[in-house]
């Protein structure tokens, strides 16, 4: 049973003393009420509230174990914002390396053609040297 049907019970069971109250008071009427209608009563009176005291306890067990998720959540998020700031920062750092590997590619060629060129010219003052003698 529910909370609802507990509720339901306790207030049918309050208007039906209180009908016989309000009977008494009116007129000699009065509702008796057998041992085993009271036993009955009292065992679902013992049912329902050894189920609210274990509803209350899930709910008690939940509620920590969502204000749990809740700090672990945004232990998370602080972490996960900590981390995006590192991988920016990484990211630029890589960002810079592979421009200056690029400016360094780029001074290698310019090299590479100079000193081919150096060479060229060397060879071409060697063969007019050369020529030269003959």
């Amino acid at each position: 049973m529910c909370l609802k049907q507990y509720c339901a019970i306790t207030a049918a069971t309050l208007c039906l003393l209180l009908s016989a109250s309000v009977s008494e008071a009116s007129s000699a009427t009065t509702y008796t009420m057998t041992a085993a209608e009271m036993s009955a009563l009292d065992s679902r009176l013992s049912l329902l509230l050894q189920q609210t005291k274990s509803t209350r306890q899930a709910l008690a067990e939940s509620q920590a174990a969502l204000n749990e998720s809740k700090a672990e959540l945004s232990k998370l998020k602080t972490e996960s914002i900590k981390l995006q700031i590192e991988l920016q920062a990484q990211s630029s750092l890589l960002e810079s390396a592979n421009k200056s590997l690029q400016a360094s590619a780029r001074e290698e060629k310019r090299v590479k053609r100079q000193r081919l060129l150096w060479q060229i010219i060397a060879g071409s003052v060697a063969v007019v040297l050369v020529k030269d003698k003959l």
